[in-house]
């Protein structure tokens, strides 16, 4: 009994297996960023399923949040998933002064890997408001088509919009209690063009973490459009910018820096988004007028202990110069232009296009739980709610910016559709009026 004892204990301890290397997964959208490369033994290319003895074993923070229904973090064995994604639906917009908007789309996109950006975006949609605001847009996005990570956007945009909301260049005045849909407050627009825009990577950013990839670009572009403007008689349009009745054209040249770290272009939970672009028109573009804009926008992300929970904010400067026309005195410029300051994008809770002026700041923050995730059929859906603040500045200089902090907010829920497509069903609520409002993606 003795001998065997002494043996045991002499004999030297089993070594532990080291677990392999792990390799860094590219991104959602990180674009350029390419995997690790795998270990030696395999082909090139190849990545292994890790081994169950590699997974992390530790709980996560704030694992009470987590619903069991939630998504796990264990690979799931079957059928391999398509590289198709195609998902027509009918299309729903609300909002106040337009009305409830009845339509269609169709969302489409090529993804050959999970752990790569789509190759392949495109998005159709035809959409009629019950206040006959009619949107039609056909956008596409093209990645890597050329072999080396580039990214093209492309699509042209029709809007016919006889309730186009007008309430005064920089107009803080209290207007509560007033009818903010009456025909007083309105003009008749109709606009119609496109745009082109070329991203190229500079330079690329490979974490040594699970922390997100990014890539630096370049941004050039080219838009033009025409804007059709009937004020009516009188209006407060027709009274302030007579001026502007008729045709406008809108030619501009685009150019900038992107830097995107998101780990998703539809549902990001970590990372970050920036731009910073400049825009020039004139003759020489085909512009009617000679103005120029500077915009810049940070959005980042972040997971708060579990994936399901994640605060995202957004700030954006936008500064116009020269003779602006009246379209982009109410809207944001940059990578992703969007209506401002008052509607479903920035400031949800005022009147559509409520203020308007050539020097725009805003920042907004949400708090975005979905910690429901099933699976219907092949599909992933998610449900989840949300909260936010939106605040906004509007001034026609750039002193005169701070003297007035537009603040609105309120909650929402969402339905997230195979991390592919979100729908959110908003309320929004600020001192003049209260709005609700139903999308097909996120504000940010």
């Amino acid at each position: 009994m003795i001998v065997p004892l002494v043996l045991l204990l002499a004999a030297p301890p089993t070594p532990e297996a080291e677990p392999p290397e792990a390799t860094t997964p590219a991104t959602e959208d990180a674009g350029a960023v390419t995997p690790a490369q795998p270990p030696v033994g395999l082909p090139a290319g190849a990545v292994p399923d890790a081994p169950l003895s590699t997974l992390p074993s530790e709980v996560p923070r704030w694992e009470w949040l987590n619903n069991p229904l939630g998504s796990s973090e264990l690979p799931v064995k079957g059928k391999k998933q398509s590289p198709h994604r195609f998902l027509p639906l009918p299309s729903l917009r609300s909002q106040p002064g337009v009305g409830l908007m009845l339509g269609a789309s169709v969302n489409y996109a090529y993804r050959p890997k999970e752990d790569e950006p789509n190759r392949i975006y495109l998005f159709l949609e035809a959409r009629v408001s019950l206040k006959k605001v009619h949107n039609y847009g056909f956008f596409v996005r093209l990645r890597n088509l050329l072999g080396r990570h580039e990214i093209f956007e492309m699509g042209p945009t029709v809007i016919l919009d006889p309730v186009l909301p007008y309430y005064g260049v920089a107009n803080h005045a209290n207007l509560r209690g007033q009818d903010l849909t009456d025909r007083y407050y309105q003009v008749n627009i109709q606009t119609f063009g496109g745009s082109f825009n070329f991203q190229h990577p500079l330079w690329r950013f490979q974490p040594r973490t699970d922390r997100p990839a990014g890539v630096l670009r370049s941004y050039t572009g080219v838009s033009f459009h025409g804007d059709h403007i009937r004020p009516y008689e009188g209006s407060k349009f027709a009274e302030e910018r007579p001026f502007d009745a008729g045709w406008t054209r809108r030619g501009v040249v685009r150019v900038g820096l992107v830097w995107d770290r998101r780990d998703n272009e539809a549902y990001p939970r970590r990372g970050a988004l920036h731009d910073v672009t400049v825009d020039g028109a004139g003759p020489f573009t085909g512009s009617s007028q000679g103005w120029g804009r500077f915009s810049a926008t940070l959005r980042h992300y972040w997971t708060l202990g579990t994936p399901s929970l994640v605060l995202a904010h957004r700030l954006t400067f936008d500064s116009l110069w020269g003779d602006a026309p009246f379209v982009p005195l109410g809207d944001f410029g940059g990578l992703i232009p969007v209506d401002g300051v008052g509607g479903m994008t920035a400031g949800r809770g005022w009147m559509r296009r409520r203020f308007v002026g050539k020097q725009k700041a805003y920042a907004s923050v949400e708090l975005r739980f979905d910690p429901i995730e099933f699976k219907l059929r092949r599909k992933t859906v998610g449900i989840g709610m949300k909260g936010y603040v939106d605040m906004g500045m509007v001034s026609q200089t750039l002193t005169g910016l701070p003297n007035h902090l537009l603040v609105s907010g309120g909650p929402g829920v969402l339905l997230i559709w195979d991390r592919f497509a979100v729908i959110r069903l908003e309320g929004g609520f600020s001192r003049e009026t209260k709005g609700f409002y139903l999308m097909t993606e996120h504000a940010f």
